[in-house]
């Protein structure tokens, strides 16, 4: 499920991003300058592995977040929820995390003191601290929108480069150390339909709470009515 994985990644981070205004590829560009680099360089000495017949890069791996696999789609298994459902359920999840501990979430990233050479070390030591109990759809939902926090500060400490790379931990993270709980846990399948049934427990309880107080502020102003009609005039 590699590859689920890390298309959600993607679009996850992507949202995060275009909520302050950012677009990914500003930075995929940058990382793919960083990657291809060296990469030029060893060109220019002479033929790579890959010509003598012992590719050292996969031609599919994505050029965005390296690092992270690059499976065919078409290996995995096949999705009952489309993943456009997935991806619009980890990002309302996430925003309604991000609502409910913007304080706490804001003192975290600004604490965390990052810089290019503790980012990998910071990341891994927050993430295992979330996991070190038990893993949970809640605590996925965390890891997520702790990843998006990440970039912002990265961004916020002029550290674009550090972007894609963070996508590259999550998605490593998720294939090496979730995936096996997800998948025993129903898949993405679950967490989509867990999602929706909260959504619609929330909604009904918001509308059961509008009822009531519109009921009892019905109620008074009918007392308030009746008091001034039947008052001696």
């Amino acid at each position: 499920m590699s590859q689920r994985n890390l298309e959600l990644v993607m679009d996850f981070l992507s949202y995060k991003l275009s909520q302050k205004g950012y677009r990914w590829s500003q930075f995929s560009r940058e990382e793919e300058n960083r990657v291809q680099a060296p990469e030029r360089a060893e060109s220019e000495e002479g033929p790579s592995n890959a010509t003598n017949g012992n590719p050292s890069r996969h031609q599919g791996d994505s050029p965005m977040v390296s690092g992270a696999a690059g499976h065919n789609r078409s290996l995995d298994a096949p999705d009952v929820v489309p993943m456009v459902a997935v991806k619009q359920a980890l990002r309302e999840a996430g925003d309604n995390f991000e609502g409910r501990y913007r304080q706490a979430f804001h003192d975290l990233t600004a604490e965390l003191r990052l810089t290019p050479e503790t980012a990998h070390h910071t990341f891994e030591q927050v993430v295992d601290e979330l996991f070190r109990d038990e893993v949970s759809w809640g605590r996925i939902v965390a890891f997520f929108s702790f990843g998006g926090a990440l970039c912002l500060e990265s961004i916020d400490k002029e550290m674009k480069v550090l972007v894609c790379q963070i996508a590259s931990w999550m998605t490593t993270y998720l294939n090496d150390h979730l995936d096996t709980w997800i998948q025993d846990h129903g898949g993405w399948d679950t967490f989509v339909e867990r999602h929706v049934n909260n959504v619609a427990v929330n909604s009904r309880m918001r509308q059961e709470s509008f009822n009531y107080y519109f009921l009892m502020g019905m109620t008074v102003a009918g007392v308030v009515l009746l008091g001034w009609l039947f008052s001696p005039k």
